[in-house]
């Protein structure tokens, strides 16, 4: 009898082993299968800061959140970029980070048509690139990515993206884009719907992936005075196409 039981715990754990090892595998080896666990991880995280009290899961304690602040000058007297900035001949964008697949979902409410309109436009002009693809959910706890708003003064941000990341993998779990209505929605700082919509275009950007490049760039720090560039795209289909 003693040597059944023993037989039997010994093909437990066997099973087991063999569970955790194959489950290991298949996340690290399968970019749906890694995505699908890293949402339902957030989801868990974000559970479980709203049941002791915590607040905001993204707080800023988090060892593995990172910060993209675009640095959209905000100032009035904001110019045109200059003659450098604009025959840079850098042609790669370095990267911050990537998703474990060149998709994610993505939920807008800011709670400002002017603001939400400029939101969706830019989702609609990166997925028109073909190289990542943004899908609107309507429930914000199925989103990777949430896109809101922030009213900061003491920012000269016109932008903020915050990504949170997996310690293992290094990809890319949530991502929160705010939109700073300081400055968006003051008609005195000159931001026209089309470079609220670049703006909105550059924070896509770092939650794709992309920093800030001097290049004629959508990525440029100033934020808004371009649109989605060839630059953007093959930079973005370099980021992806990458083993990572």
């Amino acid at each position: 009898m003693n040597e059944i039981n023993f037989i039997f715990r010994l093909l437990k754990r066997i099973i087991i082993l063999g569970l955790v090892v194959g489950g290991g595998w298949l996340y690290f080896n399968d970019a749906e299968v890694q995505a699908t666990t890293n949402q339902t991880a957030w989801n868990v995280r974000n559970r479980i800061a709203e049941l002791i009290g915590k607040g905001d899961a993204n707080s800023n304690d988090n060892s593995n959140l990172h910060l993209s602040d675009a640095n959209n000058s905000s100032s009035k007297n904001q110019q045109e970029p200059t003659t450098e900035q604009q025959t840079s001949t850098q042609t790669s964008i370095p990267s911050t980070g990537r998703w474990a697949t060149n998709q994610a979902t993505i939920y807008v409410n800011t709670n400002n048509a002017q603001l939400d309109a400029a939101a969706n436009t830019a989702i609609q002009n990166w997925n028109q690139t073909g190289t990542f693809t943004f899908k609107p959910v309507n429930n914000q706890s199925k989103a990777d990515i949430v896109v809101t708003t922030m009213n900061r003064s003491d920012s000269n941000a016109a932008g903020l993206t915050k990504t949170s990341s997996n310690s293992l993998t290094r990809k890319f779990m949530h991502a929160t884009v705010y939109l700073n209505t300081y400055y968006l929605t003051d008609p005195s700082y000159g931001y026209s719907q089309e470079r609220i919509v670049n703006t909105a275009e550059h924070e896509l950007g770092h939650a794709i992936g992309l920093d800030h490049t001097n290049a004629v760039s959508v990525m440029q720090p100033a934020g808004s005075f371009y649109t989605i560039q060839p630059t953007d795209i093959q930079a973005v289909q370099k980021l992806y196409s990458e083993n990572k």
